[in-house]
Order: C-alpha cells, then sequence, then structure tokens
C-alpha cells in the first residue's frame, strides 16, 4: 500500500514537472517570435528594443563623417564673363548624431572648405604679390533619422534631411590696373529624405562603429551671383530650382555624398 501511494505521488510530481516545462517553453517561443523584425506598415511592426547592435546605441552620441555637400558658387567665364549657372565648391560634412530611443534620433552636421593662395613675380629688386582666387564655403546639416526595423547588425532607416550652404570668393585686380574686384557668392538649400541603412561592426566585435549608405530624393533651391566692384555697382544673378535623386547623374556620389561613417561613445 505504501509503495502505491509513493509511486502515486512520484507520478503527480513528474506530470506537474512537465506542465510547468512545457508553459514556460511555449512563453519563451511566444516572447522570441514577438521580438522578431517585422514589415513595416503590418500589425504589431515596430523597430526591435533589444538584441542588435542599433538598440545597444540608443541615448549615445555618435561622431563621424556625413558626407561631402556641393555649395553653389558663381564662377569666373573668362573674357570678363561669369558663370552663374552651374559652379560649386565641395565641402566634407563632419557632425553627431544621438538616438533619443532605438526608433527616433537626432543629426547635426558642419561643413566647411577655405582655398586660397599668393602668387610672387620677381622683377629684378622689385617683387608683386598678388592674391590666388580662392574661395570659402559653409554648409548647415541638419537631420531626424527614423529606425524603422533593425535584427542584428542592420538598421533600416529614413532620414528626413535640411542642408543649407552659403560660398564667397574675390577675383583680385592687378595692383595699379585701375579694374576693379570682383566678388563671387552663392547660397544653397534643399530638403528631402533619404532611405538605406546602417550596418555595425559588432561582427568583428566594435558595435560603435558603423557604416552608413543611403539614397533618397531632395528638392534644392541654388542661386549664383556675380558683384564688380565698381561705381556704379554692376551684377549679375542666376537662381535655379530642381528636385531629383541624391546619387545625380553620377553614380560614383553613392560613394561621395551617400556614405557617412559613424563611432559611437
Amino acid at each position: 500500500m505504501q509503495k502505491t501511494a509513493r509511486l502515486g505521488m512520484a507520478g503527480v510530481v513528474a506530470a506537474a514537472t512537465l506542465m510547468f516545462a512545457g508553459s514556460a517553453f511555449a512563453q519563451e517561443a511566444s516572447a522570441s517570435g514577438q521580438a522578431g523584425m517585422t514589415l513595416p506598415g503590418t500589425p504589431g511592426a515596430s523597430a526591435t528594443t533589444g538584441g542588435s547592435d542599433h538598440a545597444t546605441m540608443s541615448e549615445h552620441i555618435g561622431v563621424g563623417y556625413l558626407g561631402r555637400r556641393s555649395i553653389p558658387i558663381a564662377a569666373d567665364g573668362g573674357g570678363g564673363t561669369f558663370d552663374v549657372n552651374g559652379a560649386s565648391v565641395q565641402a566634407p560634412v563632419i557632425g553627431v548624431r544621438y538616438w533619443l530611443d532605438p526608433s527616433l534620433g537626432i543629426d547635426a552636421g558642419l561643413g566647411f572648405v577655405s582655398t586660397g593662395g599668393t602668387t610672387t613675380t620677381d622683377n629684378g629688386n622689385t617683387s608683386q604679390d598678388l592674391d590666388d582666387q580662392g574661395a570659402t564655403g559653409f554648409l548647415l546639416h541638419a537631420g531626424v533619422p527614423l529606425n524603422l526595423a533593425d535584427d542584428g547588425h542592420f538598421s533600416f532607416q529614413i532620414v528626413p534631411e535640411l542642408n543649407v550652404g552659403f560660398a564667397n570668393s574675390t577675383i583680385s585686380a592687378l595692383p595699379g590696373s585701375g579694374q576693379p574686384d570682383v566678388k563671387l557668392s552663392g547660397f544653397g538649400l534643399d530638403i528631402g529624405a533619404r532611405a538605406g541603412a546602417e550596418i555595425h561592426f559588432g561582427f568583428i566585435g566594435i558595435p560603435q562603429l558603423s557604416l552608413q549608405g543611403s539614397v533618397g530624393l531632395l528638392f534644392a533651391m541654388e542661386s549664383r551671383k556675380a558683384t564688380v566692384d565698381s561705381t556704379p555697382e554692376q551684377s549679375v544673378k542666376h537662381s535655379t530650382t530642381a528636385i531629383g535623386t541624391t546619387v545625380g547623374d553620377n553614380p560614383w556620389n553613392i560613394f561621395t555624398s551617400n556614405v557617412a561613417a559613424m563611432y559611437y561613445f
């Protein structure tokens, strides 16, 4: 009788153990299924909140290269004429990215370029210095990266952005020539959005390092102006508007203005 009771009690304990293990396994499988990446727009679609390199960068700041941008400027066309149609200077943009949470971030960047020089002509005991034509450009960049989905080392993002650039240059007249200086300037504003991926280097143990590649659509407004510093002042100005992809007519642009690198701290 006691043996039968002991066997009955062991059976009850074994059954309870199996039921508990089965329930725990089912909950784990359910949680695992809910944590998987889903397509944007489908029920339950959201950025992964854990288990990815991107998620670990939430509330971290990244510093890096945000691509190279063109700033419009007027140019010397030769023979006393000026090109106010398509000239530009290139400015690399250095900036920061901060993720407020795994889904929403902020980008801010500054681009700067300055060129110049001096040409010295010696003639016996006299010498003459002439400033070469240089150019100075500034560009401000702002963006709002939106993480739509992430998994492992990969994050798919859409980034609405705004870029504002200014550039100027001066063509100095020869000393004693009686000719006026010419001032060249330009302004650019573009607004649009990019779509692409951010790949973290967690697969080699450096999840803080990431490489970003994207393409997008931008609406751009540009103006260029050439002013002759004479009395009365003379000037010519040209403005354009355009809408197009960020790659433009040169596929190699994807490796300059469309690729960025970031390191998170």
